[in-house]
């Protein structure tokens, strides 16, 4: 005979117990390491539950052996413990979510995602998901640049490229969070002309969501022209705050084409070098770009799945 389990909403005094399972059960991400933003931050938009699965009585002390964490549609987080494997609880756990909202989606929560989908290695995951109704609708990679011994992820090199911004006109430096007139221009750059999602992201990076503080200050590097307008920006992160991941980055329509990409990438990789997960380029879009920029090479592979 199986176990039994009880449902009830996890707290942040839950944190010790919710690290320990998801280093087991997800093994291929970090998640214990960001296991609070991911459990306790949204996107200012939807709401949610996060609801662990106990052995026996959920009380104090009691052996935790699941969990769901949710978004609007989206799952954010969903594991069991290996041993806890087969008895029911996934299915448990998936239909709480259905009573909450439908059609569901996977990992892939728009302004706060642990990963753009379930990495490709998570063999049990995928035939779970299928068993229970969900399809594919979408692969994506993450990329990683090497931040060691790679000529081109130098200060030397960040250095040239930013004398080479300024005789076209442009100021390349880290976004001042404390100038709240700076941040709103930021800020009102990305989310008009890029995604409100990515200002959230942006918003966080600065530090304006709370979280993590970064040793170097703010994860928004930025390009200027001379009257003080951005109009390039590239972040770390916004997601996953404390591994190092990079993105979101954009330069507006009328300034592409200045390298301002490029020296903007650069400057958020020499911040995350010593980060657990630094140089990881997540939900990529330009492939060739990161390639020749910074000799960046698929890392991760995931599937994005739906219910349909």
């Amino acid at each position: 005979m199986g176990a039994r389990f009880a449902l009830r909403p996890l707290s942040p005094a839950d944190l010790p117990a919710v690290r320990k399972l998801l280093s087991v059960s997800l093994p291929h991400d970090r998640a214990d390491l960001v296991a609070e933003e991911k459990l306790f931050g949204g996107d200012g938009v939807r709401s949610g539950q996060t609801i662990g699965a106990f052995v026996g009585d959920p009380g104090p002390g009691a052996e935790l052996a699941g969990l769901l964490c949710q978004a609007g549609r989206w799952i954010k987080l969903l594991c069991v413990a290996p041993a806890y494997r087969r008895q029911g609880l996934g299915t448990l756990l998936v239909d709480r979510a259905r009573a909450w909202a439908r059609p569901l989606r996977i990992f892939d929560h728009p302004g706060n995602y642990l990963s753009p989908g379930l990495d490709v290695r998570y063999e049990e995951g995928h035939a779970f998901l299928r068993a229970r109704g969900f399809r594919p609708v979408g692969r994506i990679e993450n990329l990683r640049a090497p931040l060691l011994d790679n000529p081109l992820v130098t200060p030397a090199r960040a250095k040239w490229l930013i004398e080479a911004a300024a005789r076209r006109g442009y100021t390349v430096r880290r976004v001042d969070s404390s100038n709240d007139a700076e941040v709103q221009a930021v800020l009102d750059l990305v989310g008009t002309h890029f995604s409100p999602v990515w200002a959230l992201e942006v918003a966080r990076a600065l530090g304006r969501q709370g979280g993590l503080e970064l040793p170097e200050g703010p994860g928004v590097h930025a390009a200027f022209v001379r009257n003080g307008e951005p109009v390039a920006f590239a972040a770390h992160d916004g997601n996953n705050r404390g591994l190092g991941w990079f993105g979101p980055m954009g330069t507006h329509i009328q300034h592409r084409g200045q390298g301002l990409g490029e020296v903007l990438l650069l400057a958020c990789l020499l911040d995350v070098v010593s980060r657990p997960e630094g140089g990881v380029i997540a939900w990529v879009g330009p492939v060739d770009f990161y390639r020749r920029a910074c000799g960046a090479a698929v890392d991760r592979q995931f599937v994005v799945y739906e219910e349909g």
